[in-house]
């Protein structure tokens, strides 16, 4: 036993000394950053603290939603117009024309069009297709179906949309539980903060704010550990579940041994599997989702606007719904379909047209591809 103590000790302060094994983190994540993307990103920020100047990219802080593109700017080959919309075949017009119908689309990287030019992307496919309509792209990379509401209210609604659709990765769907992006995914370079919703006990939704104010705030929560877990810890799913993983080293008698930390490390990464959150009905991730679905349509109604959930899956989702034999987000679909959501699942057309086989359909990090986007906006072009 003597010996296992003193191998153990040994351990915690030579091996683990610096937080790492083997290139991954040991808990506690003192501070909180998980890959080189995320340390890059904290020392951006501490520069931009200091400074003034933000680091290059194709979002900017957003107190509101965590993080948003710039109106007018480009990245890479995503250009936004006046509107924070991404680039369509046609600027979108400042005042509405009476001819011509607008479809406002929200959600993550897989509507945004990650991965892809402009015009490779299904919402600009659509517009071109479709004359009598014009698509405002307002997704986001990263974003969770919590922020897309948020995003509609402040910046889709203005745009007096006909039809509002909501892109929603069934493989994303953990990300309505976080606070902090990468508690929730290690391996993202976003490290950045967000807000998200809460349900109360009758059920409603009650919005918990981004808990930072600005990007010196952010770097600040990312040096001083105590201020990040006060913060975070009471309203961030991840990090609640798994709280030790988050304090302040040596702030738990767990801290002190390199077993019991490589323990809690192991725990901190359990439960990832969105198929688990979704098919329990009970389950906080499955009852959010559910919610934010519900009130986004409401929104959408009191704007006297046409709402659709658009089902967009990625490669692992099609590969889970293959060996299932159904799609383990298909029981929370038929459960909004029985509140009157209009749903549009492109699983069969992109399973139909071969997109789980071949590569031709999948960016190389793991987006559509210009031909799976094209895939889809000839599907959805129907529904117009």
């Amino acid at each position: 036993m003597l010996v296992l103590i003193v191998a153990d000790q040994v351990v915690h302060y030579s091996v683990l000394s610096d937080g790492w094994l083997f290139g991954r983190r040991i808990a506690p994540y003192d501070p909180p950053l998980f890959c080189e993307a995320q340390l890059q990103a904290e020392a951006e920020f501490q520069r931009h603290a200091q400074t003034g100047r933000p680091r290059e990219s194709h979002f900017r802080f957003d107190r509101l939603l965590g993080w948003a593109p710039i109106p007018g700017e480009a990245s890479g080959d995503a250009h936004y117009d006046w509107s924070g919309s991404r680039r369509g075949p046609q600027e979108l017009a400042r005042k509405r024309s009476a001819n011509v119908r607008r479809l406002v689309t929200i959600g993550c990287s897989f509507t945004m069009g990650e991965e892809v030019a402009d015009d490779e992307t299904w919402p600009f496919v659509l517009d071109a297709a479709a004359y009598d309509w014009e698509v405002a792209n307002l997704a986001m990379g990263a974003y969770g179906v919590d922020q897309a509401l948020l995003r509609l209210r402040r910046d889709g609604l203005p745009l007096e949309p006909d039809e509002i659709w909501l892109g929603w990765l069934p493989e994303a769907s953990l990300r309505v539980g976080t606070l902090y992006r990468p508690a929730e995914r290690h391996w993202s370079s976003l490290a950045l903060f967000k807000p998200r919703f809460r349900l109360d006990d009758a059920g409603e939704l009650v919005h918990i704010p981004n808990p930072v104010q600005s990007i010196a705030h952010t770097a600040r929560l990312l040096t001083k550990q105590s201020e990040f877990y006060d913060a975070v810890a009471e309203n961030d799913l991840w990090v609640a579940r798994a709280e030790r993983a988050y304090r302040p080293m040596g702030s738990s008698l767990l801290h002190r041994t390199a077993l019991s930390r490589m323990l809690i490390s192991v725990r901190e990464r359990a439960e990832r599997d969105p198929a688990t959150w979704l098919l329990d009905e009970t389950s906080e991730i499955h009852r959010l989702v559910a919610a934010i679905v519900l009130e986004t349509e409401r929104e959408a109604r009191r704007a006297n606007s046409r709402f659709r959930l658009i089902v967009l899956p990625s490669r692992e989702d099609l590969a889970d719904r293959a060996e299932r034999g159904s799609a383990y987000w298909a029981p929370l679909v038929l459960e909004l379909e029985s509140q009157g959501i209009a749903v549009f699942d492109a699983s069969a057309a992109l399973s139909a047209a071969g997109a789980l086989e071949s590569d031709e359909f999948w960016a190389p990090g793991g987006h559509y591809s210009p031909r799976a986007n094209g895939v889809i906006a000839e599907t959805l072009r129907e529904l117009l």
